[in-house]
Order: C-alpha cells, then sequence, then structure tokens
C-alpha cells in the first residue's frame, strides 16, 4: 500500500477492498503514515476487535467492515443436513447471511 500511493501521489477516490481486517488495518497504517486518509476509503472483512475500533475513530478512513456471521454456519448446516438426510429437495447453493458494520452514524449493524 505504501509504494502504491508513493507512485500515485495525485491520485483521489482510493478504494481498498481488503480480504480481512488484518490486511485492511496494514493498509491503514500505510495511509496514515503517507498522510493521505482524505484520499481512500477502506474496507476489511471480520469485524475483529482492531477494525471495530478504527470505524469508531473521527475521520478514519476505514469505513466499513463485513461480519460474516461464523457464529450462524452451525446450526444452518445441521438444518440443511437434516433436510438431505430426510430426502428433502435442498437448493444446489446455500448462503448465508453477512452483516456490513459501518463507521460514523452508520455503524449499527446491516443485514446485507
Amino acid at each position: 500500500m505504501a509504494e502504491f500511493l508513493r507512485k500515485h501521489p495525485k491520485d483521489r477516490g482510493i478504494l481498498v477492498a481488503a480480504a480481512t481486517d488484518t490486511s485492511a488495518l496494514g493498509a491503514l497504517q500505510a495511509v496514515r503514515e503517507a498522510k493521505r486518509e482524505r484520499d481512500v476509503a477502506i474496507v476489511g472483512q471480520d469485524c475483529i476487535p482492531e477494525a471495530s475500533m478504527s470505524l469508531e475513530v473521527p475521520g478514519s478512513c476505514f469505513i466499513a467492515s463485513v461480519s460474516h456471521e461464523a457464529a450462524s454456519y452451525g446450526p444452518q448446516l445441521i438444518q440443511l443436513g437434516l433436510a438431505i438426510l430426510n430426502g428433502q429437495i435442498v437448493p444446489p447453493y446455500n448462503y448465508v447471511k453477512h452483516k456490513l458494520v459501518a463507521s460514523g452514524s452508520h455503524a449499527k449493524r446491516q443485514n446485507r
């Protein structure tokens, strides 16, 4: 991230869509060191405590994180397994609900 920012000093409206909050926090550190927070928006995944704290910092460019709600996987998998065992037709794809946790006044969990 630091190298990208050095190579693109005039770019604005940069979105960092990180695979994990840990990666997002690393990008945030590089952005802060380059003093480019006004140019960048960062979104992570996992809603780890450190990311949640960054979301609450006024003016932070870390604007959101996706919570995959892993605690809900078990009950859903059990229901799916029981349906299969009972001979029920189940969809070929099964999705879990996740939530977007956003910064500022939008920091409430939103279903997505």
